[in-house]
């Protein structure tokens, strides 16, 4: 009965909000046991919260907490292989951070209420998707190369540790096949003094197969003009290695 209520009432409150995407934060905060999560993150941190930001996950997976710029939480909204997917993750992370050419958060899991939450450390910086798109296309020389060094890397690699979570174990890397993370957009984070890319986060999605349809997906500008560059830098790198073999 008390859940309908509140189902009730979010419903009224969530009307009076025009706005698609603080709508969908809305209704996720007050269909979530906040204060619970309060708690949680205050004792797991240690220290009191003096800056507390919250959004809803991509396709709404998760309820996301940013902490005094310091960690970032994922609890996850119900979802019955969150904790699958959290693992998943967690593996993932912990197999490339070594190989990876760009620094990837580390992941750590903790049990809260009977389901896995994700605590991962604040990450700084502008993420791609954002960037003015005068600024994206005038540094597309810097950031193409070393987003196409970090394609290039990950998939070509065969990570031991991680081959189960392949369709087929035995799988090889190939051209423009192997482990790939769809979403460049969202999860790169960009250094906009020096056009460095600080991170790449949020791996739950990540992949191994044919990753082509990425380069030619995104028909938005700047994205469309990047991604052009990146399958470039991409060639020769494979080619390099193609013919280094």
């Amino acid at each position: 009965m008390a859940g309908k209520i509140r189902r009730f009432f979010t419903n009224i409150i969530c009307g009076c909000v025009y706005n698609k995407d603080k709508r969908k934060r809305l209704r996720v905060i007050m269909n979530s046991p906040m204060l619970s999560y309060v708690r949680f993150v205050r004792k797991n941190t240690g220290r009191p919260i003096k800056k507390l930001k919250t959004f809803v996950g991509y396709q709404a997976r998760n309820l996301i907490i940013s902490v005094n710029d310091e960690y970032v939480f994922k609890f996850p909204l119900r979802r019955s292989d969150s904790d699958e997917l959290a693992m998943r993750e967690k593996r993932l992370v912990d197999a490339f951070v070594s190989i990876s050419p760009i620094n990837i958060p580390p992941v750590d899991v903790f049990m809260h209420r009977g389901m896995l939450v994700r605590r991962y450390p604040f990450v700084c910086g502008v993420r791609l998707r954002e960037m003015p798109t005068d600024i994206a296309l005038k540094n597309i020389k810097k950031l193409a190369p070393q987003i196409a060094g970090f394609i290039h890397t990950l998939a070509s690699c065969d990570l031991e540790q991680i081959r189960d979570l392949k369709p087929v174990p035995d799988a090889r890397p190939g051209y423009k096949y192997g482990w790939f993370h769809g979403d460049i957009g969202d999860n790169f984070f960009v250094d906009m003094n020096t056009m460095k890319i600080i991170s790449f986060i949020d791996w739950e999605d990540c992949y191994f197969g044919d990753f082509s349809a990425t380069f030619t997906a995104d028909k938005r500008s700047p994205n469309r003009e990047l991604m052009r560059a990146v399958l470039r830098e991409y060639d020769k790198l494979f080619d390099g290695g193609q013919n280094g073999s």
